[in-house]
C-alpha cells in the first residue's frame, strides 16, 4: 500500500534543488532535470532504506529512470552533440544510458525478494546518483553556457513532452 507520505517527502526534497540550480545559474530544461534528479534519488534512497517496498517501488523507479533517460536522449542530447563544446558530453551519456538501461532489465529479470536483486539495485542506485552528480556540476554548466538560456528554456516543453509520452508507453 502506498505511502501517504511518499508523494510530500519527494516534494520536500526536490524543493531544495531548485535553489541549489538557481546558484549554479541552471535555467529552462537543465534546471527541471536537477529537479527530477533529486525526485529519483529520492525514490532510490527509499528503495534502499525499506526492503519491504521493493516491489511497491520498483514499477514507479523504472518508469521515472526510463522516461527521464530516453527524453534526455531524444530532445536534449542531440542538440550537445551539435556543438563541439559539449559533444563530448553526449558521448559520454550514451555510454551511461545504455548501462543504465541494461542494469533496469537485470533488475526485471530477477525477484524482487532476493538478495541478488538488492545488490543489482545498489548498482543501479550508485550509478544513478553518480550520473546525476557528474551532470549537475560538469555537463549541465557547460551546456547552459554553450546553449544559452533561450535554447535552455525552449528545450524544457519538448523534454517534458517526450518524458511524459515515454513514461505513458513504458
Amino acid at each position: 500500500m502506498p505511502n501517504r507520505m511518499d508523494p510530500l517527502i519527494i516534494r520536500g526534497t526536490a524543493a531544495m534543488t531548485p535553489i541549489e540550480a538557481k546558484l549554479d545559474g541552471l535555467k529552462g530544461v537543465f534546471r527541471t532535470l536537477a529537479q527530477q534528479h533529486a525526485d529519483i534519488c529520492t525514490l532510490l534512497h527509499r528503495v534502499r532504506s525499506h526492503m519491504a517496498m521493493r516491489r511497491e517501488l520498483w514499477p514507479q523507479v523504472r518508469i521515472e529512470l526510463l522516461a527521464h533517460e530516453r527524453a534526455e536522449m531524444r530532445e536534449v542530447y542531440p542538440v550537445l552533440r551539435q556543438r563541439n563544446a559539449t559533444r563530448a558530453f553526449a558521448d559520454h551519456h550514451d555510454d551511461e544510458a545504455k548501462e543504465l538501461e541494461s542494469l533496469i532489465g537485470q533488475l526485471d529479470a530477477i525477484d524482487v525478494d532476493t538478495d541478488a536483486w538488492g545488490v543489482l539495485f545498489a548498482q543501479l542506485a550508485d550509478l544513478v546518483v553518480a550520473h546525476a552528480k557528474d551532470e549537475e556540476r560538469t555537463i549541465f554548466p557547460a551546456a547552459q553556457q554553450a546553449l544559452g538560456d533561450a535554447l535552455a528554456d525552449e528545450l524544457k516543453p519538448r523534454f517534458l513532452a517526450a518524458r511524459q509520452q515515454i513514461a505513458d508507453a513504458v
